[in-house]
């Protein structure tokens, strides 16, 4: 199927998702309710035939968010050591490689987040310093892919700890120079967000890039 079909029956995919779930949290009337249920199942049956899932998998994960629907937060550290090289980790998920970082928990703050995931995918211990930017996904060159999320960009300071080469995520830490980057795991990061932040840090603008 071309990218550009998956993407727009993914984002169909998605509004439609959001619309059922904003009828549920706010409709009381049965008929409306069946009916909304109905449009989260036939949207599970579909985005289960395009990510290649189970549909009782991906069924379980939209019923996760029982509340109003709103893009999730993905946080990533952004490390970089005295060559300028910046430090990436690979995900044992598809073998290629990203910035330390993950979903958000709830009960932490973005910036707690991104330190409790470094620690647990590096063995390092950081404090984010700055936020560099607060990115959109859909409007960069990811590829297609649920849930529509926002990513933070953090720089952080390394604190202590030491550098653990596999964890249950990831099988390889390690820095890399701009000019000579590993394949991407590009559903987490892309090559052009990583330049874009690390410019940004280099030309000492205290401005947030966003979108």
């Amino acid at each position: 199927m071309p990218n550009k079909l998956t993407s727009d029956l993914i984002n169909y995919i998605e509004n439609v998702l959001a619309t059922a779930q904003i009828g549920l949290t706010f409709s009381k009337d049965q008929f409306d309710i069946e009916r909304f249920n109905t449009l989260k199942s036939l949207s599970a049956e579909l985005l289960s035939r395009l990510e290649n899932e189970k549909v009782v998998k991906t069924s379980k994960w939209i019923a996760l968010d029982e509340n109003y629907t709103t893009p999730k937060i993905d946080v990533r550290a952004v490390i970089f050591d005295e060559q300028k090289r910046i430090l990436l980790v690979q995900e044992k998920s598809d073998g290629n490689w990203t910035l330390p970082g993950g979903w958000c928990d709830i009960g932490e703050s973005a910036s707690e987040s991104v330190a409790r995931e470094v620690e647990e995918e590096t063995g390092l211990e950081v404090k984010a310093i700055r936020l560099l930017a607060l990115f959109d996904k859909l409007k960069h060159d990811h590829p297609p892919q649920l849930p529509h999320a926002y990513k933070c960009f953090f720089l952080c300071n390394v604190n202590g700890g030491t550098v653990i080469t596999e964890t249950n995520e990831t099988s390889g830490c390690a820095y890399f120079s701009l000019e000579n980057l590993p394949p991407l795991s590009r559903h987490r990061v892309t090559a052009s967000q990583l330049v874009k932040v690390a410019k940004h840090v280099y030309s000492e603008q205290e401005t947030c890039l966003f979108d």
